[in-house]
């Protein structure tokens, strides 16, 4: 959880944030980046790209460069999904939970069903 603090507060203190282009013509907002092409990982839309030592990518357990699943749904083709860190989510917005979970070493887990996701915490790690 540490370089995913990294990257959601780099895209926190950019002045400026890419947008997806699949949005609407929208003001960008302060975003980590999911993507799925070599490996599953998360980036900053952050403007301009982390220039300091701290991670750029944060890939998904076991998805680092190299891995490609290929097993159709529920991820399907590659993709890029903007996730925005202000929107709130159980009252909080997304970053002030990073921040608490960051805290307390916890991990930032994605649960996909087919068409949707859902963010959520948790104490310990994968155990694979």
């Amino acid at each position: 959880m540490s370089k995913v603090i990294d990257l959601a507060e780099h895209a926190m203190a950019a002045a400026e944030h890419s947008r997806s282009p699949y949005d609407d013509p929208a003001p960008a907002v302060p975003s980590l980046i999911w993507v799925k092409d070599d490996g599953i990982y998360l980036t900053s839309n952050g403007i301009p790209a982390s220039s300091q030592n701290t991670a750029r990518i944060v890939y998904a357990h076991g998805h680092e460069s190299g891995t490609h699943w290929c097993s159709g749904e529920p991820l399907g083709d590659d993709f890029v999904e903007y996730i925005d860190l202000t929107q709130a989510t159980d009252g909080a917005a997304l970053i002030d939970l990073i921040r608490s979970y960051a805290a307390l070493d916890a991990w930032l887990v994605f649960t996909v069903s087919t068409g949707t996701f859902e963010i959520t915490f948790s104490p310990t790690g994968p155990t694979a």
